[in-house]
């Protein structure tokens, strides 16, 4: 249907930018790189204020660990 075409593109580019960055994906952390996907799509538009924005999320955010990076949320 015309309606889903902006879907099936949305998942083919995911599809493309994922097999294209990521070798060797697995299930362990797919989860992780389609939270990415969509963060970069929906900010697709402010390309100019992203890294100042990340920037600032680097610089007022405490380390952690990978562990505490992968770890499974209750």
């Amino acid at each position: 249907p015309d309606h889903l075409k902006w879907l099936h593109t949305i998942i083919s580019n995911a599809k493309a930018y994922i097999a294209g960055t990521y070798h060797g994906l697995g299930p362990r952390h797919l989860q992780s790189y389609l939270d990415e996907y969509s963060f970069r799509f929906n900010r697709r538009k402010f390309k100019g204020q992203l890294f100042n924005r990340l920037l600032n999320a680097c610089v007022l955010t405490d380390t952690i660990t990978y562990n505490e990076l992968v770890a499974v949320s209750p």
